[in-house]
């Protein structure tokens, strides 16, 4: 599903933020880049998904060249930033509309794609509510159900559970494995907790 080797990333003054990474990571996979703050961890999801080019080696995603092929990249896959990026004053059923164009999810299946996510991170009680009105963790799961609209093979986590209480961790850890079962998706995410590695990954 997603092969990488000797990946590198290094910007001026000789700040190497990537450095010569390789591994392959397989289909339906939970796979997580556990390190502290400053490890590179969002930098390698960033040049994954196409949102940085390398300065050195290469990376497949389904078999797509992260380079080459960066428009096919992307329709294979969703990610979750750290900061959420839903609009407050639109209603979570909303955002998923909007983003359900511009992830061109097809009109005779919009409407169902977008009840089956609400329902997978069990949001869909509160479609209707202004995202304002939202719990940290109900955005958190709004961001998650927004990135699988579009059936991507891999979904990309940043830090899925940053700010979080310990009860509403636990939660998103459910509602991550559930969504491994349900939707067949590889996911890569980034902790700085042992603890959720130990739980989440493969």
């Amino acid at each position: 599903m997603i092969n990488i080797q000797n990946l590198s990333k290094c910007y001026e003054n000789n700040l190497v933020a990537v450095d010569s990474v390789s591994v392959d990571i397989g289909e339906n996979e939970v796979f997580g880049l556990l390190g502290p703050n400053g490890a590179g961890k969002t930098t390698l999801i960033h040049m994954l998904a196409t949102l940085l080019k390398p300065t050195s080696g290469t990376a497949y995603v389904n078999g797509f060249d992260i380079t080459k092929n960066a428009k096919d990249v992307r329709k294979n896959i969703g990610i979750v930033f750290q900061a959420p990026s839903s609009d407050d004053m639109l209603t979570g059923y909303e955002n998923l509309k909007i983003h359900s164009y511009l992830y061109n999810v097809p009109s005779a299946i919009r409407e169902k794609r977008i009840s089956q996510v609400l329902e997978l991170v069990d949001l869909f009680k509160r479609r209707n509510d202004l995202v304002k009105k939202y719990s940290g963790g109900m955005r958190r799961r709004l961001e998650i159900a927004r990135g699988l609209l579009h059936r991507p093979k891999v979904i990309f986590l940043d830090e899925p559970t940053l700010g979080l209480d310990p009860p509403s961790r636990e939660s998103m850890w459910d509602y991550i494995q559930n969504l491994v079962r349900e939707e067949k998706v590889t996911v890569i995410l980034t902790t700085h907790y042992m603890e959720e590695a130990e739980k989440l990954c493969d």
